[in-house]
């Protein structure tokens, strides 16, 4: 299966799927937060077969459960920027 692992955004959050093998029998995928170790696991009933998210689907519960991830990802890119401007 070919599965879309372009960026896809949520509320300006860079979504990337991570591949890991076959999802078949799964019932959600893995997502990478902005380019970063940070993840989070959407459920199919929200993606397209191919990892595409669903537009207009409701995913703010399953950031609000993972707050701290989305704090860590968002803060490793502001954190860099201001190293490199230093």
């Amino acid at each position: 299966m070919n599965y879309n692992t372009t960026t896809q955004y949520f509320f300006n959050i860079p979504l990337q799927l991570i591949v890991r093998g076959d999802y078949k029998g799964m019932n959600a995928m893995r997502f990478a937060l902005n380019g970063t170790n940070q993840n989070v696991w959407i459920p199919k009933k929200h993606l397209e077969a191919d990892g595409t998210i669903k537009p207009d689907e409701n995913l703010h519960y399953i950031f609000r459960k993972a707050t701290r991830q989305v704090q860590l990802a968002l803060n490793k890119t502001s954190t860099k920027t201001k190293t490199q401007t230093n």
